[in-house]
């Protein structure tokens, strides 16, 4: 009996090793992959191009090659034409950059100036760990680090002295300070989201923005060693989801209310200017900007497509696009894989790792289980074994819900019997 125990949990594990690596085997084997087409907003067409790579067949290798909206295509030389800031260094180099740029005069360091890569955005926790703050009224050029840390507590908050990592009487005195400038304001401890920039990496700090216990939001910021705390009033029915802070001169950051609106935050008066953009919520929570010259560029990504908008200086939609991209699952291919596997494990990449079974669709796979097991009932009716053993019986049972898997598995480990 025990030596049949232990081939039976050698089929399991078998089975186990065969989830995990059969689907992801059968994926980079069949998988069609193609180059996905890029899309881009042009400042001298001021639309939309579909950039892609096609073969030339007189020059024998892939060049990139424009489409606009009305059918209009551009091979290589004409997209540094439309898109004249990108190829601005070739341009120059060939004597073709022009003296304006949609009625404005341009030159290179302007554009150089202008441009700033990708930020990566979108709603996710605060910072609950320790964190500096910064002095925001300071005449140096680089940030310093401060003598102590904060964090915050149940009731306040507590700097803590970083070379003894305990709360001296300087720093209690600090404690208090700090805590009663926010209770001043309204604040209600304990503080369920904090964001801001805790790095040196920045020209100036604008401190932290929380939001209380009660979803009240609130600026807080040291100014000549004193606290600076703003209760900051939320439009109506508004409550704040997350935020990601710039540094900027003119907005604090990117706000989030419950409805994953997308508000930037001014620094003038406190005030929450909407962007044109109200399906965010559809996408999930990674949103891209980058800004030129004269547009900013959000980029909202999904599991299947993205959403580009385009705005102007003045954060007014110029433009929006929807870009679908064919998913695997839904391909002619991944449509098989269904009819194949009855399931697949996977182990998740967060620690402590976990080992996740996601089901295929039984209506599909179940039939070849039911021939897999039909045919090693024949393989062991040729081999005469015998059925008064219940260990024959399971095997049918593992292919018959395990299907391929099962099948390989008790032909590796088989029932002598």
């Amino acid at each position: 009996m025990i030596p049949k125990m232990i081939r039976l949990a050698l089929v399991m594990l078998a089975v186990l090793v065969m989830a995990l690596e059969f689907p992801k085997i059968y994926k980079k084997t069949f998988e069609q992959r193609e180059r996905r087409t890029q899309l881009a907003f042009s400042e001298t067409l001021n639309d939309f191009v579909w950039l892609k790579y096609e073969y030339d067949t007189v020059q024998l290798r892939q060049i990139q090659v424009g489409y606009d909206r009305t059918g209009n295509t551009y091979n290589t030389e004409a997209l540094m034409d439309v898109f004249p800031m990108r190829n601005c260094r070739q341009l120059m180099y060939e004597n073709r950059f022009p003296d304006t740029i949609r009625g404005q005069h341009v030159t290179l360091q302007m554009i150089q100036d202008a441009a700033r890569f990708p930020l990566f955005l979108g709603t996710g926790p605060g910072r609950k760990s320790l964190l500096w703050m910064f002095e925001s009224h300071t005449d140096r050029v680089k940030m310093e680090l401060p003598q102590d840390m904060f964090r915050l507590t149940e009731n306040g908050i507590e700097f803590i002295e970083t070379a003894l990592n305990r709360v001296k009487s300087v720093n209690r005195e600090k404690s208090d300070r700090f805590t009663e400038a926010m209770k001043k304001e309204g604040m209600l401890f304990p503080i369920k989201n904090i964001y801001g920039m805790p790095s040196t990496s920045k020209s100036k700090d604008d401190g932290y923005f929380m939001i209380d216990s009660k979803d009240k939001f609130y600026h807080l910021k040291m100014v000549d060693g004193a606290p600076v705390c703003h209760n900051i009033p939320l439009p109506a029915g508004m409550k704040v989801d997350g935020m990601n802070c710039l540094v900027d001169t003119v907005n604090y950051g990117y706000v989030y209310d419950q409805d994953l609106n997308i508000y930037l935050l001014r620094i003038k008066d406190y005030s929450f200017f909407q962007l044109p953009i109200y399906d965010y919520k559809e996408y999930g929570s990674l949103v891209t900007m980058s800004e030129d010259l004269f547009f900013y560029t959000y980029q909202l990504y999904g599991t299947d497509r993205a959403k580009i908008y385009v705005m102007d200086k003045e954060h007014n939609l110029l433009a929006s696009e929807l870009q679908v991209y064919p998913l695997y699952e839904n391909s002619r291919e991944g449509q098989r894989e269904n009819y194949l596997f009855p399931f697949k494990a996977r182990f998740t990449r967060s620690a402590p790792k976990e080992l996740k079974i996601e089901s295929y669709d039984m209506h599909r796979f179940m039939y070849l289980n039911i021939a897999l097991a039909v045919c090693l009932l024949f393989i062991k009716l040729y081999h005469r074994r015998n059925f008064r053993d219940v260990f024959n019986y399971l095997d049918l049972a593992v292919v018959l819900v395990c299907g391929i898997y099962g099948f390989l598995a008790v032909l590796i480990f088989p029932n002598r019997k």
